[in-house]
């Protein structure tokens, strides 16, 4: 990886701290919230930053502060449309969709047809060529246009519709191969006429995929498809050295920490986060219908609508909330459940390796996921925790701690950017050697 240099890299740490307010003021006008204008100005900053730190904006590095605030302000401003686009698209397509309901229960025969035909249309979207799936998808679950398409793969508008096309014919061709009895089922699901192929294949891909005109008629199926099936899913994950931002269709957002990994599913009941490792910081878009649930190794988060952390780490799963009120809940092997204990904004709490709950002390609205902007904040933290913890944005560059210094505590709150200052500086608070490794990594070792 190549890095800023450090004349460029002040020119954007200056010009981003010179020009927040500003940022701010106009992310605020055009999204008309507080907090998704802080979120999409961190954003800005980061795909600035990141497009640097990887080398790949050398030939227009900045100038002059002019062109850092130009830059800022054209990524936060393609940033707020793409947002105000997926929240359209959900109020007007798919937020409609999720939250009816049908009363009618499925016969077995019902049942098997319907979950055959979302195995075919599984193996179809498997089969498609990298571009054909990343456009099927983005056009008809993201709400993404023709031409946006057609100009992010530097391709004809023809060229993207053909491929949409194809790609529903491959789905009902996937679904006409398993078998005539089951293909007919969901044909009459959807409201299918088999005298119009062509309509009918889009009428049963659409109502299969949740996402187009579904009738009284396609009961049986939106009843499986609710109960059972995630109208939207993902995998998401960082490498280290590297924050993701990921949002999702029902107006929530999560930013991913360095080398972290999450499972993500929204279905018609609840809204599903399984986080595989690392932390995250989640927005939710609040809907009672449907709690958003996070799972970390043994706990579980529970929220309607609010901005907190969660983090996975050797001594177990640090929760903490900005802002709204989750429950969080130990889940322990024992007789009964634990009872979950609310949090409000400020509070914290950690659930250990075991599954035990308990309370952690109170802190700030700034100190809650503080690596969104680029701290790392050590309370009392063991060392060589710290520096595994730091390792997560050193690539390369590795932290090591002699075995006699990783249990000393550290209490800090360190600047990413700057690590390296910061580790020259323990022996000066701890007792511990600075030294260079040929690998570009440091060693810490014991006095």
């Amino acid at each position: 990886m190549q890095s800023t240099p450090p004349a460029t890299q002040a020119i954007w740490f200056d010009e981003f701290a010179a020009t927040s307010r500003d940022l701010l003021h106009f992310l605020r006008r055009r999204t008309g919230s507080d907090d998704t204008a802080r979120d999409l100005a961190q954003d800005a900053w980061l795909r600035v930053a990141e497009n640097h730190a990887s080398g790949d904006g050398s030939a227009c590095a900045p100038a002059t502060p002019d062109h850092a605030r130009a830059w800022l302000f054209t990524v936060a401003e393609r940033l707020a449309i793409d947002h105000l686009r997926r929240q359209h698209h959900w109020q007007a397509e798919l937020a409609p969709r999720l939250s009816a309901t049908q009363g009618h229960a499925p016969d077995v025969a019902e049942s098997h047809a319907y979950a055959q035909a979302l195995h075919a249309v599984d193996r179809a979207l498997a089969t498609m060529p990298a571009r054909m799936r990343e456009v099927f998808v983005a056009h008809r679950l993201e709400g993404v246009p023709h031409d946006e398409l057609a100009q992010r793969h530097a391709v004809s508008r023809k060229t993207i519709e053909r491929e949409i096309t194809r790609a529903m014919d491959l789905a009902q061709a996937a679904l006409a191969q398993d078998a005539v009895a089951p293909v007919g089922k969901v044909h009459a699901l959807a409201g299918a006429n088999q005298a119009a192929p062509r309509q009918g294949r889009r009428k049963a891909l659409g109502a299969l995929l949740g996402v187009a005109g579904l009738g009284s008629s396609a009961s049986v199926a939106w009843q499986l498809w609710r109960e059972w099936v995630p109208q939207w899913q993902t995998a998401f994950a960082t490498s280290a050295g590297r924050i993701g931002r990921l949002p999702l269709p029902d107006g929530s957002e999560l930013t991913l920490d360095a080398d972290s990994a999450v499972n993500v599913r929204l279905l018609a009941g609840r809204r599903e986060v399984q986080l595989l490792r690392g932390g995250a910081f989640f927005d939710v878009a609040r809907d009672t219908a449907r709690p958003f649930i996070v799972l970390a190794g043994p706990a579980r988060v529970t929220v309607l609508g609010t901005r907190f952390s969660v983090e996975m780490g050797p001594r177990g799963v640090d929760v903490a909330v900005e802002s709204g009120r989750v429950a969080v809940q130990g889940l322990a092997q024992g007789p009964a459940p634990q009872q979950p204990l609310e949090l409000r904004a400020g509070e914290a709490a950690r659930v250990g390796a075991g599954g035990t709950l308990e309370a952690a002390p109170a802190r700030a609205a700034e100190s809650v996921a503080p690596w969104r902007t680029g701290w790392l904040a050590f309370d009392n933290l063991p060392l060589g925790e710290a520096a595994a913890r730091l390792n997560r944005y050193r690539p390369g560059a590795p932290v090591r701690v002699g075995p006699a210094a990783a249990a000393l505590p550290v209490l800090a709150r360190v600047n990413i950017a700057r690590s390296n200052q910061w580790l020259q500086s323990l022996p000066a608070v701890l007792p511990v050697s600075f030294s260079a490794d040929a690998d570009g990594g440091v060693t810490l070792r014991r006095r």
